[in-house]
Formats: C-alpha cells, sequence, structure tokens
C-alpha cells in the first residue's frame, strides 16, 4: 500500500465564544476529508502559545518563548501544510489600525499561523520545502506573512457579490486564471466558477509571488509563487464543493502529490 503523504492543517481557538462561554478549538471536517479523499493523511495542528501556559515558561526547555520550535516540530512531523478558512486577520500585524467593517478577530491564532507560513516558505524541512495551500483566510494569511497585504474590507472596490447568498456548496461567480501559471495546469482550466464568502482580499501580492486568478471586477482569487515549488492561496473554498466540483478535487490533489514529491 502506498503511503499517505501528511497534511498538517492549523487550527486554533475560534474568537466566538458559544453559549456556554467556552472557546472552542476547531476546524470544519470538510478540510481533513477533502484532504483525505485527495490521497492525504490530514493531521490537526493545534496552536501552543508559552506565553499563556505557566508550565512551558517554567520550562523553557520544552518550548522557547517564541513559535520557533514548536512550528519546527509540526513542520518536520508533515510533508504539506494547509491554512484554512475563519476569522479576519488583525489589521497590526500589516501595521494598520482596525477598519468599522473588521470582523472578529483572533491575534493568538493569528501568531501561530503566520508563523507557519513564514517558517514554511523561508526553511527546508526533511531536505524540502513544504508545498502550502491557503483558504480563504489562508490566502490573506500568506499574504501577510510573507510582506504583503489585504484590504480590511472591499466593499470600496468591489463590484461583485463576493459574500454570496447561495448556499456554500453552490458556485457563484467566475474566476479567471492565468493560462501560464501552476494553477491553471493542476486546474486543468483557464476559467472557473467558484464559492465565495468573504469580505477581505489581497491587496499588495508578497515579492516572488504572482497573482494567478482574479474576478470581473479585480479581486485577486489566487496567488502563488513564481518559483517551482506549489505554495498557493486561493480565496474561495473548494474543501466546500469537493463533492461536486472537478476543480475542487484537482485543487487538494494538486498539494497532495506535491507533498508525497
Amino acid at each position: 500500500m502506498n503511503k499517505r503523504p501528511v497534511i498538517g492543517i492549523a487550527y486554533s481557538d475560534t474568537a466566538f465564544r458559544d453559549n456556554e462561554m467556552r472557546l472552542r478549538t476547531y476546524v470544519s471536517r470538510k478540510y481533513f476529508r477533502a484532504v483525505y479523499r485527495a490521497g492525504g493523511l490530514p493531521v490537526l495542528l493545534p496552536a501552543i502559545d508559552p506565553r499563556l501556559n505557566a508550565d512551558l515558561q517554567e520550562n523553557p526547555g520544552i518550548f522557547p518563548e517564541s513559535y520557533d520550535h514548536l512550528v519546527d516540530a509540526y513542520l518536520n512531523m508533515v510533508d504539506g501544510l494547509l491554512i484554512p478558512g475563519g476569522e479576519d486577520v488583525h489589521p497590526r500585524f500589516q501595521g494598520e489600525d482596525p477598519h468599522p467593517k473588521l470582523d472578529l478577530v483572533n491575534p493568538f491564532r493569528d501568531e501561530f499561523e503566520l508563523a507557519l507560513v513564514k517558517a514554511a516558505h523561508t526553511r527546508k524541512y526533511r531536505g524540502k520545502r513544504l508545498p502550502v495551500l491557503g483558504i480563504c483566510r489562508g490566502i490573506q494569511v500568506l499574504a501577510i506573512a510573507l510582506g504583503g497585504s489585504v484590504y480590511q474590507d472591499i466593499a470600496e472596490v468591489s463590484k461583485v457579490q463576493h459574500a454570496q447568498k447561495a448556499p456554500r456548496w453552490e458556485t457563484s461567480h467566475k474566476i479567471k486564471i492565468n493560462q501560464d501559471s501552476c494553477l491553471a495546469r493542476e486546474l486543468g482550466a483557464d476559467e472557473i466558477f467558484t464559492n465565495s464568502f468573504h469580505h477581505q482580499a489581497v491587496r499588495d501580492v508578497p515579492s516572488g509571488f504572482q497573482v494567478v486568478a482574479q474576478t470581473s471586477d479585480g479581486i485577486i482569487e489566487a496567488i502563488e509563487s513564481s518559483d517551482a515549488n506549489f505554495f498557493c492561496g486561493v480565496q474561495w473554498h473548494p474543501e466546500e464543493t469537493y463533492d461536486t466540483d472537478v476543480y475542487s478535487k484537482n485543487l487538494f490533489k494538486a498539494l497532495v502529490k506535491s507533498a508525497a514529491t
């Protein structure tokens, strides 16, 4: 039996408390279901912050006062990384004050995922750079982590509905994909319909990355690394349409295939 490549999926405490005032650590099952169906072995990666854990502070040899040790331990365990959707990223990580339309934020989660992306982009693990896929919030994390930025609210620049009223498993608007991009080759198309649930989007692309998909109103829908490594972010939610959409299947398969090499 062929070994399934291990795909680490970041998850953390939600910024929203439930009706019993408990914070939940979560990630939608649709992410790890899609990874598994695409041939990968999903493993969830929780954030453990030494600053918030007294026992770790008392034993700094376990995890130093930074994410470096934890991040390296996690990324040495996996063959690929997925950064899922969720809350807005706190604007302080791109040096800005909060926009009036800023939604829920969770800086605890932000710091963890930003650290994961920076490490995956700048370091090698077990002799190679890990392939990375960012989904919705994940593309925004990729951009901010590596020196780009996002619109805190796209209402002033968008002309297409980006928070669709259709069900989550239905596609909504059309995107055009750069024909010469890795994304187009992996999806097998240069124009597709996707679903859309966001009010933020990438504004400035990090150095070494390029815009490879946009909507008709110019909102960035996908970015990827300019080198040969699979390091890609998409603004839509392919985990929601995995069962019915061939392009969603192809995207997860591309991550798993890259992780297997």
